[in-house]
């Protein structure tokens, strides 16, 4: 009797660690299949909104969440609450902050150097340096490679930084710098310098586009064109 009621006891615990790997593993693809990109390029617009002026406050990053409705009403029965630890974790970033206030800061002087032709976006979600007549100069230029540099490097710890809010919806950093390649090409103005997005999804939809529509035979993946 005490033989059965111990192998009854083992099949039992083997049935729950076997349980929450299922759950771990089932949570994991679910959260990689309903990404959804829409609410990721609300965020980066919000953001982009306020490094440009249009708004003086960020809101709130709140991540999607990555579960149905059902397996939430039921989180209850779950043997294994820690499968859903990563939920709980806040999604408002004092990093996002500082690193929106000084992308802000440097708007203005990041714009006035595009307008001369001497910055484009890249289809990553960068700035590149083209060649323009305002940097013959070499102590212009190196001025213009600084501001590049800073501008980069706060542009990747946003991303980095914004991947990891939205990890249980299954963003990487490449999918938060395709986003902001997008939104920075929605935003260019007539006679910036702008790369169009790669073969694929992004690069059909700004074909469709009215920019596409002007653009006619120049609107080809990967090429660098200037806004019409």
């Amino acid at each position: 009797m005490l033989k059965n009621a111990f192998a009854a006891l083992l099949l039992a615990t083997t049935l729950v660690i076997l349980g929450c790997n299922v759950i771990r593993t089932e949570h994991k693809i679910e959260a990689h299949i309903t990404l959804d990109i829409r609410h990721i390029e609300q965020q980066v617009d919000d953001i982009f909104d306020f490094v440009e002026g249009e708004t003086d406050a960020l809101p709130p990053l709140e991540s999607q969440p990555s579960e149905s409705s059902l397996l939430d009403a039921f989180r209850w029965l779950d043997p294994c609450p820690a499968a859903y630890a990563a939920e709980d974790m806040k999604s408002t970033s004092a990093l996002v902050t500082e690193i929106a206030r000084r992308l802000r800061d440097r708007h203005d002087e990041v714009a006035a150097v595009k307008t001369q032709g001497c910055f484009g976006e890249n289809n990553r979600g960068y700035l590149e340096l083209r060649e323009c007549a305002a940097l013959e100069d070499a102590e212009a230029k190196n001025k213009v490679q600084q501001l590049l540099a800073e501008e980069n490097k706060d542009r990747k710890a946003l991303y980095n930084e914004l991947a990891r809010l939205n990890r249980e919806s299954g963003a990487t950093v490449s999918t938060m710098e395709t986003v902001g390649a997008m939104s920075k090409l929605k935003r260019a103005q007539k006679g910036e310098w702008v790369q169009l997005p790669a073969a694929g999804k992004e690069f059909d939809e700004v074909k469709a586009s009215s920019v596409g529509k002007k653009l006619g035979a120049d609107c080809k993946p990967d090429a660098w064109i200037r806004m019409p």
